[in-house]
């Protein structure tokens, strides 16, 4: 009689571990299953007009989204905290998504691209240590921070203001340069020097030091230490990117995104771009004036970018969706990730922009 009741209980709560799965809202949904680009797209370029030191593996506009979802996250958690505590944050949806892109991304790549070891490595430990860091988050938040959270109509204490200015810094800075070279340290100082210990909500205000005390110390050492294995295992990134167009814009100031401009025997032109987040806006300025391109960092088949929407985009020859996330702390906006070829990037970038779409990142390599 004791073992059928353990058996009992034991399918009852499978069957609500079931239930709750299967109703979820599910935080990645692929376009399809298996590869979704088209296979001539997954291509190697053998002769590249651009130099081969500044040359870029093709599969790294797939592998860069798990690294770019980890300047996304941050970012979204900025704007959130704006109006909220980070009690309410859905930490979990995110290491979903994040896992889930890249299980996409995978799909695209495997089998049609020489396995991207150190790419990969690198993936799964930074994915790997945000599970932790989110995971624990939000064990906290559900155990403590719901205690001493204050309610939606209160004024939130300074130390969950402060908490939404260093998210907001954070993310500027890693748009530009690797996490681990922040500065955690003078952000601690900041919040014991800026904060008052005066005012509404003791217990919050406590706990909320506690809780920022502990991530900036452990960020600061864990990217010390990752700051030393980076730089033993990985050459410097670059902040550049080249590129290869068909023609000079025409009537547009390149002087502060362009740089070593060279015309080609052929008549096109090679040039340095900014990489990272300043990419996006290069490439819309010289889109917009009907500049084309050939080779992106010395690739001319699949890019990948990643769109904010809250239409619906319609599927055409030029380009593919492989998935879609529901931006959870929007209700309504989603991120589309969208592939296309580098020759029809700037027709897809002005196509875009027509349509009011916001586009996320473009994924240079």
């Amino acid at each position: 009689m004791k073992r059928l009741r353990i058996l009992t209980l034991i399918a009852l709560l499978l069957a609500i571990i079931t239930f709750v799965v299967k109703n979820r809202k599910p935080s990645t949904v692929p376009a399809g299953k298996g590869l979704l680009v088209d296979k001539a797209w997954l291509s190697i370029n053998k002769h590249p007009l651009t130099p081969q030191a500044v040359v870029r593996p093709p599969d790294q506009t797939f592998l860069t989204y798990p690294e770019w979802f980890l300047v996304f996250s941050p970012a979204e958690q900025a704007d959130y905290f704006k109006t909220h505590t980070s009690t309410t944050f859905p930490y979990l949806k995110h290491v979903d998504q994040m896992w889930g892109g890249y299980g996409v991304m995978y799909d695209q790549i495997k089998g049609n691209f020489p396995f991207n070891t150190g790419y990969h490595v690198m993936i799964w430990v930074i994915a790997g240590s945000t599970t932790v860091e989110y995971g624990i988050k939000s064990f906290y938040e559900t155990i403590i921070g719901r205690v001493t959270d204050t309610g939606p109509n209160e004024e939130m204490t300074a130390e969950d203001t402060f908490n939404a200015d260093y998210e907001y810094s954070y993310v500027k800075f890693i748009e530009v340069l690797p996490w681990y070279e922040y500065d955690f340290n003078h952000q601690l100082k900041m919040l014991w020097s800026s904060t008052s210990f005066s005012g509404p909500h003791l217990l919050r205000k406590l706990e909320r030091r506690y809780y920022l005390t502990t991530e900036l110390l452990i960020k600061s050492g864990y990217g010390w230490l990752i700051g030393l294995g980076t730089k033993s295992a990985y050459e410097t990134a670059s902040l550049q990117t080249a590129v290869v167009m068909d023609r000079l814009p025409t009537g547009l100031d390149t002087t502060g995104f362009m740089h070593n401009i060279k015309v080609l025997p052929n008549g096109m032109v090679l040039a340095n771009l900014p990489r990272y987040a300043e990419f996006n806006t290069a490439v819309s300025k010289l889109a917009k004036n009907g500049v084309g391109f050939t080779e992106i960092a010395g690739n001319n088949s699949a890019i990948m970018l990643t769109v904010l929407t809250e239409k619906s985009l319609n599927i055409t020859a030029n380009y593919k969706i492989l998935f879609t996330q529901p931006i959870f702390t929007k209700p309504g906006l989603t991120r589309v990730a969208i592939v296309t070829t580098v020759g029809n990037l700037s027709s897809l970038v002005r196509t875009l922009k027509l349509k009011g779409v916001t586009i996320e990142h473009i994924y240079d390599y």
